[in-house]
Parts: C-alpha cells; sequence; structure tokens
C-alpha cells in the first residue's frame, strides 16, 4: 500500500511547491494620476502638412541635414531650421505629422512614423514639403499609455485613434495598466 500512496504524495507536494513560486498581479492603485485618452479620426491622423513655424513644446531628437534642422516635436511633428548662421538659426516651417516620435534622413528623403503609418516626405525644398509614399500599419498600435500601474479611462475604438493621454479626474476609471 505504501507504494501506491508514494506517488500520489510526491505528487500532492510537487503541486503545493510549483504553486508557491507565482506571484500574484499586483491590486490596481487606488490612488496617483488617472489619464484620459485624446482621440483624432483616421484622416486627421494621416494628414501631413507643412504649416508655418510653430513653438518648440515636447523636443525630442534634432537631424542635421545640410544647412537645415530638422527638430521633432514629439507627438506633433518636425520643425526645419535654417542653421547657415549657428548662432542664430531660422525657424522656417512645421511638418505636422501627428503621433510622430522618430526621424531619418537620406538623401532629400525624410521618413518619420505617423501613429502605426511609415511616411516618406520629399525634403528637397523645405518650403514647400511633399509626401511621397506612406506604408499604412507599419508599426505596432496601442492605444494604452506607456506608463505601468496607473489608472486610466479605458479607450474606445469608436471614438478614433488614441494620439495621447492625459491627466485628468475621473470618477472610477475601469482600466488599469
Amino acid at each position: 500500500m505504501n507504494r501506491l500512496l508514494l506517488p500520489f504524495t510526491l505528487l500532492f507536494i510537487w503541486i503545493l511547491l510549483d504553486s508557491c513560486g507565482h506571484p500574484y498581479a499586483p491590486s490596481p492603485p487606488t490612488s496617483g494620476d488617472i489619464y484620459r485618452p485624446i482621440y483624432a479620426t483616421y484622416a486627421d491622423v494621416r494628414t501631413v502638412q507643412t504649416l508655418a513655424p510653430q513653438p518648440l513644446k515636447n523636443v525630442g531628437k534634432i537631424y542635421v541635414k545640410d544647412k537645415y534642422l530638422f527638430i521633432n516635436d514629439v507627438g506633433s511633428g518636425i520643425h526645419i531650421m535654417d542653421n547657415s548662421d549657428p548662432g542664430k538659426p531660422v525657424q522656417l516651417a512645421f511638418i505636422s505629422i501627428i503621433g510622430n516620435q522618430e526621424l531619418a534622413i537620406k538623401d532629400s528623403i525624410l521618413y518619420a512614423d505617423n501613429v502605426t503609418d511609415l511616411v516618406a516626405l520629399n525634403i528637397a525644398n523645405p518650403l514647400n514639403v511633399r509626401l511621397v509614399k506612406r506604408i499604412e500599419n507599419a508599426f505596432e498600435y496601442s492605444a494604452y499609455p506607456v506608463a505601468t500601474n496607473v489608472r486610466f479611462e479605458c479607450p474606445d475604438p469608436e471614438k478614433g485613434v488614441v494620439i495621447r493621454w492625459e491627466k485628468a479626474a475621473i470618477e472610477n476609471p475601469m482600466c488599469y495598466r
């Protein structure tokens, strides 16, 4: 009888020990920042246009090409500056690219992300930037905040594309990350 009992006893001990090593997910925080999604339509997101110079707000990477500076304004687009006189750069234009985080330039083509898409822009004339190509859905899309251990209003795909998050006073947010 001990021979039959031994395998079951070992199995029970193994299951008991195995369950001890798995941590449980932390409970959602009960205090701290709460975020609300800001939406845009796909049509608005996919509209890339050259505008008059805009104030620098959320400066990211800077790319130098010939006598120009291309300055990423994270989430908004790219500033173009004439850097002929490095002591006095002159703002020329702003390329509005919603959701833009990164840029790269090869020859006279500027490559940038546009939420989920990759856009190629001809920058030969910085005052008249033209869209050369768009590759839709080139990047993975996450409709959730980058921050973890935060409470937020659940995104609603019916309202459009989440382009950023803002702190807000929300009663009983139902999502947590």
